[in-house]
């Protein structure tokens, strides 16, 4: 493609205008910059409303593309495997304590409020004693707690002087019918406790929930608090390996990859963005940075941290220039300027 022919004197101009804002981007010229842009930008965001900004649609459907539609690559999940093992092999694990992670305070708020969850842990309890792996439990618990109770008093009988010859003498006489018998009062026991049960499992669930009160819970906790809190995490590290984290991940990618394709996952994205923008949706942008914790200081620290290496990087790769011209060629080889420079030329 032919280069655009241009001005002479507009020519001229273009190379005045990269030069000067070259110069405005390095340096106290661009501090100075950062600070006067930072500061129209937030007297700017004091007039503009949220929703006069973005509409709630407009990011449900941002949202939606990254967080429903977008396929990761296989690259994504192979690079959060290579962090987990980083990760777990740091050796900051071996010097820091599980009391430097969490503070004594912070424990007891942690255990305050899940005892205030009473009704969910009477809820846990009882679908937890109603579950019938737990049914099954209990009748093995009870069956072998009697076996033993009758085997242990069947040694104790032997001990009384003569009782081991009657026990022999039994044996000889019942001969083979004694393991028939044996298995009928085995199943006969059985039946009683299938229809003992329910009571059994409403005593249990009384009994866990009388035991396992406020003040048990939290003497139980702070017991176990107090003997692991000083130990460090390498400690409990031990007993899980790289290669479980690296798995663990693996499947809570998946569960996420099928989640996020389900009615759920899309309702709970869009009742979040529709709750924000009912709070803060006839507010002004400066007032939600202000909510958000976002000073001017701190957005000019973020600008001059970033802003002066990158242009740095790109006038030393010499990138910085071509980018400046590229915005800038196109309106000094245009008509307008043309004919503000050279009205009878451009005529």
């Amino acid at each position: 493609m032919a280069k655009k022919q241009i001005h002479p004197q507009a020519e001229a101009l273009l190379e005045a205008h990269i030069a000067y804002t070259i110069e405005r981007l390095s340096g106290k010229p661009l501090q100075h910059l950062l600070e006067t842009e930072i500061d129209h930008a937030l007297a700017d965001a004091e007039k503009i409303t949220l929703n006069e900004a973005v509409t709630r649609d407009m990011i449900k459907d941002t949202v939606r593309v990254y967080a429903v539609e977008l396929e990761l690559s296989g690259a994504i999940p192979e690079l959060v495997g290579d962090i987990a093992r980083s990760l777990y092999t740091n050796p900051v694990h071996e010097i820091t304590t599980l009391n430097e992670l969490l503070p004594d305070g912070i424990f007891a708020e942690f255990v305050d409020k899940i005892l205030e969850m009473r009704e969910l842990r009477e809820w846990i309890v009882h679908e937890a004693v109603a579950n019938p792996v737990y049914s099954a439990l209990v009748s093995d618990v009870v069956l072998e707690g009697v076996r033993d109770y009758a085997q242990h008093n069947a040694s104790r009988a032997r001990q009384i002087p003569g009782a081991a010859q009657a026990v022999r003498l039994g044996q000889s006489l019942l001969g083979a019918a004694l393991p028939a018998i044996e298995e009928s009062l085995e199943e006969n026991l059985r039946k009683y406790i299938r229809k003992s049960l329910q009571n059994i499992l409403n005593r249990s669930e009384s009994f866990l929930l009388d035991h396992f009160n406020e003040d048990m819970i939290r003497e139980l906790a702070f017991g176990v608090w107090d003997m692991i809190k000083e130990r460090p995490v390498a400690d409990f590290k031990n007993a899980v390996t790289s290669l479980d984290v690296e798995e663990i991940f693996v499947i809570a990618y998946e569960a996420w990859r099928e989640l996020r394709l389900t009615p759920f996952y899309s309702a709970m994205i869009d009742n979040g963005i529709d709750s924000f923008f009912d709070k803060y949706g006839d507010s002004s942008l400066r007032e939600l940075l202000d909510e958000m914790g976002i000073t001017r200081d701190i957005a000019l620290r973020e600008a001059m941290r970033f802003a002066p290496p990158v242009l740095a990087m790109l006038k030393k790769k010499k990138l910085l220039e071509p980018v400046i011209r590229r915005n800038l060629e196109g309106f000094y080889q245009s008509a307008a300027v043309t004919r503000i420079l050279d009205p009878k030329t451009a005529g």
